[in-house]
């Protein structure tokens, strides 16, 4: 190790304690009693109340999924199966390719005089 490095880090390691974080010493602040459980009171609705909108929501949220699980399930039934799976796509594409290259060779060779060599 070259003394340079070796300097540095004997340095932070001295350092290192004093980088550490503190805990703050003060107390928390005491928290005031009466009043703000009357203002909680005052401003929070009373729980049957949220209790009996969130059960309507719930109930209305049920009935929208029943709803759209339905359609989709006629949607489905009504969609018409494909007419090749995907390996019969393949196969049909690459037959189609095979039938093309072998015209496109046919119509390039159709005017040139054969050699013949090649016989």
């Amino acid at each position: 190790m070259r003394q340079g490095s070796l300097s540095v880090l004997f340095a932070l390691c001295l350092l290192a304690p004093a980088l550490q974080a503190q805990e703050p010493d003060s107390q928390p602040a005491p928290e005031p009693e009466a009043a703000p459980q009357q203002q909680r009171l005052e401003v929070a609705p009373p729980q049957d109340a949220v209790t009996r909108e969130t059960s309507a929501q719930l109930i209305q949220l049920r009935e929208e999924n029943q709803r759209l699980k339905a359609l989709l399930q006629q949607q489905q039934a009504n969609a018409a199966a494909p007419l090749l799976n995907d390996q019969q796509q393949w196969f049909a594409v690459g037959g189609g390719v095979g039938v093309l290259g072998f015209l496109f060779g046919v119509l390039a060779t159709r005017g040139r005089r054969r050699r013949q060599w090649l016989n």
